[in-house]
């Protein structure tokens, strides 16, 4: 493990002289005993990574190992029995995971990833929701982002579902990102995954998102595009998985509007279109027929356990989470910590959402919510 961590620091995340020494039979144990003069003569090496092969200490990859000791991070290198062969597949594999909550065996499971812009259209919101949600109840592990925006709609979908769902970080899990998404990592960290191939103190930055998005891909049979336009991060995605020898589903939009520019373009180029989930089950049911069960995943979500007080005639296909919060609704625009709904903020979350689906609030700019007229 130490040596994997050390090459990872020298080398970075998605490197290819990685798959050189791979495809050499040379361990990152290896490469620590030799001299720079022997690393210089394989070859591999730029002469920016052989520098920092020279300067990176051993006690680097140590220290992270302490530290994920102390906040729970499960750390599954390249030779670990745990580590995905998905992900042994790509040409550039993670030398490391960083692992919190409990990971799937991604091998022998149906898994597939749901990715769209954070800026996203209210029809594409509810196509990431209704997807993780009706996939997640047929049995499929949901794969996405963790951003505003497509990632969690389908990761709260799939939440909805009682299925697992990962969470690929594109930064170390002790960097402060996304601060109002943190409840739904937390809820995701408990019911399912949070994956990163960056030491926990890795900030963010214009590259970290791309090089993660190849792992999206890759742990997934296929990957579905709810939304893109012409420049959207989802396509990055989409080309990693056409790559990989993965497939791309797509929900078509209409060629007159900009969300979908970047859509349409995947379609004409061979992406397949999507039209309802039934064309994924009838895609993957072959693999997987004792594990995808298209019936529950059309089935009518049970009427609450118990009735709230003062309870407000409301769809009866909603949770006693979204009723809570519905039934404290009394003014017209309001942001969530003025609700005095007792509910922690993972499941406040999934309630607004929720109640978003069903068209009785929307979300505004800067956090803000209001009850559609």
């Amino acid at each position: 493990m130490i040596y994997y961590i050390w090459l990872q620091l020298c080398l970075g995340q998605g490197s290819k002289t990685f798959e050189r020494l791979l495809e050499a039979a040379l361990l990152p144990k290896d490469i620590y005993s030799m001299s720079h003069d022997e690393r210089k003569k394989l070859g591999y090496f730029s002469k920016g990574e052989l520098e920092k092969l020279s300067n990176t200490l051993i006690d680097d990859a140590v220290k992270i190992i302490e530290q994920c000791e102390r906040m729970g991070i499960k750390l599954v290198s390249y030779d670990d029995d745990n580590y995905p062969a998905t992900l042994k597949s790509i040409s550039t594999p993670p030398m490391v995971l960083y692992v919190k909550g409990r990971m799937p065996d991604f091998d022998n499971t149906p898994v597939i990833s749901i990715v769209g812009p954070r800026k996203v259209s209210e029809f594409g919101k509810k196509a990431a929701y209704s997807l993780g949600y009706r996939l997640g109840k047929a049995g499929f592990t949901i794969v996405s982002g963790g951003a505003v925006g497509s990632d969690t709609y389908a990761h709260i979908g799939a939440l909805k579902a009682n299925t697992k769902t990962v969470l690929i970080m594109g930064c170390g899990f002790n960097v402060s990102y996304l601060e109002e998404n943190r409840p739904l990592r937390e809820h995701i960290e408990k019911c399912g995954c949070l994956i990163s191939e960056y030491p926990p103190d890795t900030p963010i930055t214009c590259y970290t998102f791309p090089v993660r998005n190849r792992l999206i891909s890759a742990l997934s049979l296929g990957t579905i595009v709810v939304e893109a336009g012409k420049r959207s991060g989802a396509l990055i995605t989409a080309n990693h998985a056409i790559e990989q020898g993965r497939d791309v589903f797509v929900v078509p939009g209409s060629p007159e509007r900009s969300e979908y520019k970047g859509s349409n373009a995947l379609l004409r180029d061979g992406a397949k279109p999507l039209l309802d989930a039934s064309d994924i089950f009838n895609e993957y049911i072959h693999l997987f027929p004792q594990k995808i069960n298209i019936e529950k995943a059309y089935e009518k979500e049970p009427k609450p356990v118990t009735a709230q007080k003062n309870k407000k005639i409301l769809n009866e296909t909603l949770s006693n989470e979204a009723k809570i919060v519905y039934n404290c609704l009394d003014t017209q625009k309001f942001y969530p910590d003025q609700l005095d709904t007792g509910l922690d903020g993972s499941k406040l979350l999934s309630a607004l959402t929720e109640l978003e689906m069903e068209f009785i609030i929307r979300a505004l700019p800067g956090g803000q919510y209001e009850i559609c007229k």
